[in-house]
């Protein structure tokens, strides 16, 4: 990668890490919903940044997968980085995943607890729990989402077939060939 893109992308984060701040800082859920398209966007780039930097390796990636070659320990890497480096990346980064689910757990018992003595004046307080444990469920799905698509990957790769080789290879082609690139 080149120094004046390693620049942008490091110009990009230091802008989104602002963004992170000025959203922290107002606390206003427009705010937060601006940085969150900041933060798509700055993913999107970041991707684009992934493909260019394997740009050639992929192109032999494809090469290989259109001829039926067998693929080398790169192909293989080449084909990790573009399908599933995120989702393992994430996986190896998340830290969470624990303490989302013993919440969970500790949320089902108190509403367990609190719909067995609601009444009109704590109602409130059952529907507040309620929304608590609502939000983490969505990252509890995205996690276990990432594992199941890794271990797809994972399971695809030793089974290799003439059609999977050709839709792997024109997934790749379509990456590189991004109109955002």
């Amino acid at each position: 990668m080149t120094t004046v893109a390693t620049d942008n992308l490091t110009d990009t984060i230091h802008e989104l890490k602002e963004a992170a701040e000025v959203a922290l800082s107002q606390e206003s859920p427009e705010q937060f919903s601006d940085f969150e398209k900041h933060f798509n966007e700055v993913e999107a780039y970041v991707r684009e940044v992934q493909q260019t930097m394997w740009a050639k390796e992929a192109k032999t990636t494809v090469k290989n997968l259109g001829n039926s070659a067998p693929l080398t320990p790169n192909d293989m890497e080449v084909l990790r980085t573009f399908i599933v480096s995120d989702a393992e990346r994430y996986l190896a980064h998340e830290n969470n995943y624990n303490d989302w689910q013993r919440e969970l757990k500790r949320l089902m018992d108190d509403l367990v607890q609190r719909a067995n003595m609601t009444d009109r004046n704590t109602i409130g307080d059952l529907r507040g729990v309620l929304k608590d444990a609502i939000r983490l469920v969505p990252d509890i799905r995205n996690y276990l989402e990432e594992r199941h698509r890794v271990e797809k990957f994972e399971q695809a790769m030793n089974s290799l077939d003439g059609p999977s080789r050709d839709m792997l290879a024109r997934l790749i082609k379509e990456q590189l060939s991004s109109p955002k690139r």
